[in-house]
């Protein structure tokens, strides 16, 4: 997602917090040196171990390991998983560090190929060759997920293996249970109805649980690899102790996680609802990134017009979609008297509008 944002902080919703999730350095652990200085492979704190075992426990994944960042960790899957002469499937609307990590896989002799937005059909498995398939997991342009079943049907059937950035929904959206619109914030395969079989996932926890290091799951003997052999885990520092003191507190108190979805859901649900009453149009799926598709003039206008009002939204241009949406990022944090006081703002812009 790129964006123009406000300057104002008076009422925020450019922020990918979505859980709310601020980690203040008097809420964590203390930590008696911020880096270990070795790089990952030859030590890490305990507490990296926990957090991986964490999340691939949330999945029913076989393994995890903790990396720097998403972008670290991505590059060692890409750098390592594909082989020469194996076909990787790269959407191609996928967030610009899928792209970069790809170019790892190129650089071992991998064939590299892009595929239209959302279109399986469009992929093509060559005989003799492994695909692996490379997307992310939930797209902020048009505000869905991409099909993970049939990506992963067409990886596995060949001995390959479906790669999913789930950075944006991880926290977020996860397996449901009734009633429930985002569910336990495992990702987008427990969301879409997929067990890990034939899947490695990578997502930074930087957004929902506001921890900036990233966890990759997978097959055990996947994860080992990565662990034992990843390049940015041979010649790079850890994670700090700061980073995954955050990631360890995100993820130890799973009641508040889920009441804190809750209310966000009720958030994302009831501004949709209310942006639809004043007759305006919302992208996608119920998601915390709330987008209204307006004219290019008009959504710069209306940022304007928000921004003189004291609230900060994100004009945005999506990587799968023409046109410039005027989008708000919903958190858990927010309170009903937010959502009622941007409603407000919209009415009068859009009531503008109508009367030009």
């Amino acid at each position: 997602m790129t964006g123009h944002v406000a300057t104002d902080p008076r009422l925020d919703f450019t922020s990918s917090l979505f859980l709310g999730l601020r980690h203040g350095s008097s809420s964590l652990p203390p930590w008696a040196s911020l880096t270990t200085g070795v790089p990952a492979v030859l030590h890490e704190a305990p507490v990296a171990h926990r957090v991986a075992a964490a999340v691939a426990a949330a999945q029913g994944a076989p393994a995890g390991v903790v990396g720097r960042s998403a972008l670290h960790a991505l590059m060692d899957v890409m750098g390592m998983i594909p082989q020469r002469g194996d076909l990787v499937a790269i959407d191609a609307a996928a967030y610009s560090l899928a792209e970069w990590a790809a170019l790892r896989a190129a650089a071992n002799g991998a064939v590299v190929r892009r595929f239209p937005h959302h279109r399986p059909e469009a992929i093509v498995a060559e005989p003799g060759r492994r695909l692996f398939v490379l997307t992310d997991g939930w797209c902020p342009g048009c505000n869905r997920p991409a099909p993970l079943p049939d990506l992963r049907r067409l990886a596995h059937d060949t001995g390959g293996e479906l790669i999913v950035d789930d950075s944006l929904a991880f926290g977020v959206l996860g397996n449901k249970r009734h009633g429930e619109v985002f569910g336990d914030g495992s990702g987008t395969p427990g969301w879409c109805g997929l067990d890990h079989t034939a899947i490695v996932w990578v997502a930074s926890l930087a957004k929902a649980c506001g921890a900036p290091l990233a966890v990759t799951t997978g097959e055990s003997s996947t994860i080992r690899r990565l662990a034992a052999d990843g390049g940015n885990r041979v010649h790079s520092s850890p994670p700090s102790a700061a980073d995954l003191a955050a990631a360890g507190a995100a993820l130890h108190d799973t009641n508040d996680n889920r009441a804190r979805r809750t209310r966000l859901q009720g958030h994302v649900l009831r501004l949709r609802n209310r942006l639809r009453d004043i007759g305006l149009s919302v992208n996608g799926l119920p998601f915390p990134v709330v987008s209204i598709p307006l004219p290019g003039s008009d959504a710069q206008r209306w940022w304007s017009q928000l921004q003189f009002a004291g609230i900060r939204a994100v004009l945005q241009q999506s990587r799968c979609k023409r046109g410039v949406m005027l989008t708000f990022l919903v958190r858990a944090d927010h309170t009903p008297t937010d959502l009622d006081r941007l409603t407000v703002a919209l009415r009068a812009i859009a009531g503008r509008r109508g009367a030009a």
